[in-house]
């Protein structure tokens, strides 16, 4: 708008004796009522007139396009996140709370595939234009994005506020760095947990969870129990999820002794055939089958699953419970989890300081208002909101009011784990079900994500 609107007024007086020239071209001699010359001297202030008209609209429309402080600059902060289904509908709610309390910088909340996420960002990010301000990314997703140079640190934009390391869970807060350096802020905690069948533990294996725990020995004995009844103990629902928890409690280690990625080793192929054997044994719910669906008919005894799946989970008839993943060691507790982080995505025209000050007012806000958002399941990243009595009551609170669990909380910030963990996914079942060789499938999936580390 600036650069048509001074071309305008330039070309204003040219306009103007261009006009004059062409009528004393065509009417050289001739004067009708009044001299020619005076006739065309109104005629240009008319023409003046109407071109300052003109101008005055344009300005007016640019008052009202959306833009203020800096030249050109939005007055909202666009956000693009990935959440879908009930977790979107929450989020939504929770950002127009924060609209409704009328601040410089409004929120847009984009919501789109994980796949469309993934595809739209590194084609804008790319090139600077079209990006978002803001991007709500998982906590493992923070080192590839950075690593690839679309992201911008949040810096001195953070000094003296109180968006600071004291206000969030430590794992949390610890996910969002790379390089010594705050790439994200926390969102909220969403978690890869159990949901089990109180009715169907007292039936099957009595007492297996009086210490909110179960093993895989005591899945092992409940599918025993259970199978002659067509209910399964066990269901892999996510593969990648199933496979980062059950590796670390049996010891491995995501990097080997030069930093690199490793999980082409023993221990994937030990995790593979623990999940071998509860498929061969009958214990496993089949590849296909929908593991919610046959929770809530009772069909299935523990359901690993995303705290994010509580919406579903409460529609159940009986009674049920909330726990850590399933443990290959009950005395020494591992559950995976994430902390998704809100990253700024680098522009080509770099952001004013005073937008930034409204993306980390936005950080502020968010750090106790939270609730809406946990409502679908998550845990809150913020401490303030650690003693929200509604949010206490909730199930998943579980995993960080009590000292053993927030311990046991391990959130993902591997680099190059988020290859691994889309390759597990594409393959899984062909490694369960015996149609691929284990140690060559892993092998695949080891070079995949060093090949796209590069």
């Amino acid at each position: 708008m600036k650069s048509s609107y001074l071309g305008l007024h330039s070309s204003i007086p040219g306009v103007i004796l261009a006009f004059s020239a062409r009528l004393r071209c065509i009417y050289p001699h001739k004067s009708v009522g009044e001299p020619m010359e005076e006739k065309m001297n109104k005629l240009a202030k008319m023409i003046t007139i109407v071109t300052a008209g003109v101008m005055c609209i344009s300005a007016l429309s640019a008052c009202g396009s959306g833009s203020s402080g800096s030249a050109g600059e939005s007055n909202e902060i666009l956000l693009w996140s990935q959440t879908t289904g009930p977790d979107a509908e929450n989020a939504k709610k929770t950002f127009d709370a924060y609209n409704a309390t009328n601040p410089k910088y409004k929120v847009k909340l984009v919501t789109m595939k994980k796949d469309t996420f993934n595809a739209k960002l590194a084609t804008a990010g790319r090139s600077g234009k079209n990006v978002p301000d803001l991007a709500w990314v998982a906590s493992e997703e923070v080192s590839s994005w950075q690593s690839q140079g679309l992201l911008v640190d949040w810096g001195s934009s953070l000094d003296g506020s109180k968006v600071t390391e004291d206000a969030y869970v430590p794992s949390a807060w610890k996910a969002g760095q790379v390089d010594g350096k705050q790439y994200g802020i926390p969102g909220i905690m969403g978690t890869w947990v159990m949901y089990y069948n109180k009715d169907l533990v007292d039936e099957y294996v009595p007492g297996a969870m009086d210490d909110g725990v179960a093993t895989f020995d005591e899945i092992e004995k409940a599918g025993a129990a259970a199978k002659a009844d067509g209910v399964y103990s066990y269901a892999n629902s996510w593969g990648f999820q199933n496979y980062d928890n059950l590796y670390l409690q049996m010891g491995g280690e995501w990097l080997n002794s030069d930093g690199k990625i490793s999980v082409n080793n023993d221990t994937s192929k030990k995790v593979f055939e623990e999940f071998q054997k509860l498929y061969e044994d009958g214990y496993m719910l089949p590849n296909g089958e929908d593991a919610t669906k046959n929770f809530l008919n009772g069909k299935l005894i523990f359901m690993p699953e995303g705290t994010w799946s509580l919406t579903n989970v409460q529609k159940a008839t009986f009674n049920w419970g909330e726990t850590f993943v399933p443990q290959w060691d009950a005395s020494h507790l591992i559950q995976c989890s994430g902390a998704d982080q809100f990253v700024i995505i680098k522009a080509a025209k770099q952001r004013s300081d005073e937008k930034l000050k409204g993306m980390v007012d936005l950080m502020t806000w968010l750090q106790s208002n939270q609730l809406e958002m946990l409502k679908s399941g998550a845990n809150p990243s913020s401490v303030a909101m650690l003693d929200n009595e509604e949010y206490a009551k909730m199930p998943q609170s579980f995993l960080l009011k009590d000292d053993k669990a927030r311990e046991a909380v391990n959130v993902i910030t591997t680099p190059g784990l988020s290859y691994v963990n889309a390759e597990i996914d594409t393959r899984n079942w062909d490694m369960i079900e015996g149609k691929a060789d284990i140690a060559q499938t892993m092998n695949e999936i080891q070079q995949v994500a060093e090949q796209k580390m590069k």
